[in-house]
């Protein structure tokens, strides 16, 4: 290397040190990357059927934040929430059920994820459609089966029935603002569920 060559070497190479350090920061510790979201990808409830899918997806995940948001809520000025208990339920935990409110939905949800069989409880729900009819509002008919694995060994872990959603729309969003269960099979329906995980 020429004396040339050298000097030239000495002048660029800090030059080029110090570009790189203030382009790149490469120094400076980076900022936290948000975490990995896990779980699933709620669709937005823009159409009925989203919400049912919805729905389903919160029981799976064991998610009261995502389940609740299915339901109609009067403090965001969306239609007033009803749920109509199963008659066999009704009889045995009238009290509870009678009057059900959106609150109420969400602390029996929550009470129940709370008496999951650790760390990998199944919880499922599936539906089978029956009917669907209306417009400004739907309606939809399904029959039921929920499966939620709990610890309450004095308790079924599954609930079979039919049910009815009434759907309303609010600022396109749309919520179940009316819950019907019904009792069809010889099984504890899902207003038993709800009666005895209230508290």
């Amino acid at each position: 290397m020429t004396t040339h060559e050298h000097t030239a070497s000495r002048i660029v190479l800090p030059i080029l040190c110090t570009f790189l350090f203030i382009t790149c920061n490469i120094f400076e510790p980076r900022e936290a990357e948000p975490p990995t979201q896990s779980g699933y990808q709620y669709q937005p409830r823009t159409f009925p059927a989203n919400v049912i899918f919805n729905l389903q997806n919160a029981i799976r995940e064991k998610d009261p934040v995502g389940y609740i948001a299915c339901f109609s809520d009067s403090t965001r000025n969306q239609a007033p929430y009803v749920f109509v208990p199963s008659a066999d339920a009704a009889n045995l935990y009238g009290a509870v059920l009678r009057n059900w409110t959106y609150q109420q939905e969400l602390s029996y949800f929550q009470n129940l994820i709370s008496k999951t069989r650790q760390p990998q409880g199944f919880s499922f729900l599936s539906l089978t459609p029956k009917d669907s009819s209306g417009t400004t509002s739907r309606i939809y008919g399904f029959d039921y089966v929920l499966t939620f694995e709990h610890t309450d060994t004095a308790f079924t872990q599954t609930a079979r029935g039919s049910l009815q959603f009434t759907l309303t729309e609010t600022n396109s969003e749309w919520t179940i603002s009316r819950w019907v269960d019904l009792k069809t099979e010889p099984e504890l329906t899902w207003s038993s569920f709800k009666g005895r995980f209230s508290n």
